[in-house]
């Protein structure tokens, strides 16, 4: 017998890329945003957020973590039809408390932009933000 591929054929494995670190210490201000941007995603599956924000202790509202499509690197889903899609997380909110998530991203385009939002129009909350690939 000739067998032109390896027999068994070996299963696919996972593959995380390594952790990196885009927001340290991040003070994300009243109303403001912040937007970090990831490209060159051909051949990953999964876009892993890591978010860890700490609450100003008079603040009244938390943050909203959106991730937005584009198929170019310019032109991007908007908010308003991210939130439709359910494409966004509300992390707990505790005033005064620091919160960690991770969240899960399915990579549908070669770009995706991680887009957070300060719900609160007055106070700033502390931001780390981790992220990872995964196929």
């Amino acid at each position: 017998m000739n067998y032109r591929h390896k027999y068994p054929p070996e299963p696919l494995k996972p593959s995380r890329s390594s952790v990196t670190y885009d927001l340290s210490a991040y003070s994300l201000g009243g109303g403001g945003s912040v937007i970090i941007d990831k490209f060159d995603l051909d051949g990953w599956s999964a876009l892993v957020v890591i978010v860890r924000v700490t609450y100003y202790v008079n603040a009244t509202a938390g943050i909203r973590v959106r991730w937005l499509y584009s198929p170019d690197g310019t032109n991007y889903d908007s908010p308003e039809e991210a939130d439709a899609q359910g494409n966004y997380y509300d992390p707990t909110f505790v005033a005064g408390g620091t919160i960690q998530t991770t969240i899960l991203v399915p990579i549908f385009t070669p770009y995706v932009r991680i887009y957070i939002v300060n719900k609160d129009n007055t106070y700033a909350h502390e931001l780390n933000v981790w992220t990872l690939m995964m196929r």
